[in-house]
């Protein structure tokens, strides 16, 4: 399916943000075709660094050791019957910036990244850049939460598979609607199983809307089961995937309820930012 054929994958080569590759198996089967590595050489770290350094020098050792490293990572991939390459030259600059740059570039289906939201400085930094991808990205994008392991050693994911069990958060918009085809295929290529889950701030006919979503899951032999709840609408997303043993969030990140219009910085950062589980945001 063109809805996941083809994925960009940050990396940092760090142990939490290739947990990812984890998933990558269960995305072939929903139809991923092609993974698209990208490095992207943070100038940032550089900045404001004492006269004398040779930063030209310094970016070309790191394009050296990245690209040695993105080559095990491409063959790590198509190991497992992918195609995979990655972004060259590897580019250097704001991280959000060339990741958002390179999804359109290479006219991606969706980005595939990992955060472990919020922390210690280290976690902010990983978290922090996907929130901005999130922010800025035209594409799908699908945040993979991970944590660290007991006694420092490591990362490991939080679910052990993304599409057993979705959340589908829906607003009642045409924006929430139209990840309708996206919540049935990943459905469809995993448990089988939705929670709909509508946050109501005001007084509403949300029955005959949410029905009908219901029935159009159905047809396809997925089990749908109808949520309402009241108050803060990313608390409650949160809330209910936690209680319902969900392992995939799915939401759209414009609508026209969820604190009006769901705005980016509201409803979607919230939930990206303290979810436990992954959040799949389409734009």
């Amino acid at each position: 399916m063109e809805m996941f054929r083809r994925a960009l994958l940050p990396t940092d080569f760090s142990d939490c943000a290739n947990k990812v590759l984890v998933y990558l198996k269960e995305l072939k089967n929903a139809g991923l075709e092609e993974v698209i590595l990208i490095r992207v050489i943070n100038l940032a770290r550089v900045v404001g660094v004492t006269s004398g350094f040779d930063i030209e020098a310094w970016i070309k050792d790191e394009e050296k050791e990245s690209a040695k490293r993105l080559e095990e990572l491409v063959d790590q991939i198509k190991g497992m019957g992918i195609k995979a390459r990655y972004v060259s030259p590897i580019p250097a600059g704001d991280p959000v910036s060339e990741i958002v740059k390179a999804a359109e570039k290479e006219d991606v289906s969706f980005i595939l990244m990992a955060s472990r939201g919020k922390g210690i400085l280290k976690e902010i930094l990983l978290g922090s850049v996907s929130e901005g991808v999130v922010r800025r990205a035209t594409r799908p994008v699908i945040v993979v939460k991970v944590k660290k392991k007991k006694g420092n050693a490591g990362c490991e994911p939080r679910v052990e598979k993304l599409f057993d069990r979705i959340l589908y958060a829906h607003d009642l918009s045409e924006h929430s609607q139209k990840i309708l085809d996206y919540v049935r295929h990943a459905a469809l290529s995993g448990g089988k199983d939705v929670i709909l889950l509508h946050v109501r701030e005001e007084d509403e006919d949300y029955t005959v809307k949410l029905e009908e979503v219901k029935r159009e899951l159905e047809k396809d032999g997925i089990n749908v089961k109808i949520m309402i709840k009241d108050g803060v609408p990313h608390k409650q997303i949160i809330r209910t995937a936690k209680e319902e043993g969900v392992t995939l969030i799915m939401m759209s990140s414009r609508g026209l309820g969820f604190v009006e219009g769901m705005l980016l910085g509201s409803t979607t950062d919230a939930v990206v930012r303290h979810s436990d589980i992954p959040v799949f945001i389409h734009h």
